[in-house]
């Protein structure tokens, strides 16, 4: 039986990958392994809480003894090197276990069979090594004012913000130019949605002889 191929999904932050994916769910037959909400999990496990205890001290913890996501991010966002340090350590803590769960559940899914796809929507998925576990890589593009718009209204950040988060990742040109298709969400999602649809349809029609995971994982980009 064909394995259930995963689909990556890369892009500026406020491109709307996680709309998109969420869409597309309601149209066909694929499950979305969100990346971000695996990594708060994460934080919860006694483990990870320690060693971030280890490395930052009393100050990322709120009253209740949970990580306190807000003051990580002023810690780990910027373009100081003492930012970019604290940064390296926090991705060194949670990303092997982020990578291991997302691997995990990816796993499950194809042993269930009865998908069409799997969409993998991550933040960092280049940044971490994630797109070994991907098929195929799939750009979401969107102007910078519009996504500016969208992190404004739905995450209350300003343009100094989205400015200071991209800067932990790679440039834009660089995801687009790592991934094997690019898709426009400019407009209304479901056009978006239409296009990754088409993407799909492909994909089911003709399967590569080797996976893109195979690919990348020899040429992984780096920061």
């Amino acid at each position: 039986m064909r394995q259930v191929p995963v689909i990556g999904l890369v892009g500026g932050i406020g491109s709307g990958k996680s709309t998109v994916a969420r869409h597309l769910a309601t149209r066909r037959s694929v499950v979305v392994l969100d990346a971000d909400e695996i990594g708060h999990r994460v934080l919860i496990e006694s483990k990870i809480k320690q060693q971030l205890h280890d490395r930052f001290g009393d100050s990322v913890f709120d009253e209740q003894g949970n990580i306190n996501r807000e003051e990580l991010g002023r810690r780990v966002f910027g373009a100081s090197a003492e930012n970019q340090r604290a940064r390296s350590d926090l991705e060194a803590i949670v990303h092997p276990r982020i990578g291991a769960e997302l691997e995990r559940e990816i796993e499950q899914i194809r042993a269930a069979g009865g998908m069409e796809a799997i969409l993998l929507d991550a933040a960092v998925l280049l940044e971490a090594g994630w797109n070994r576990l991907a098929d195929q890589i799939v750009f979401v593009d969107c102007p910078l004012e519009q996504r500016l718009a969208r992190v404004t209204a739905g995450r209350n950040w300003n343009r100094t913000e989205l400015k200071n988060r991209e800067a932990s990742q790679l440039s834009l040109r660089r995801k687009q130019a790592a991934a094997d298709a690019t898709i426009d969400n400019s407009h209304d999602p479901t056009a978006a949605v239409r296009q990754l649809e088409t993407i799909l349809d492909q994909m089911a029609r003709s399967r590569p002889s080797s996976s893109h995971a195979e690919k990348l994982s020899t040429n992984k980009p780096s920061l």
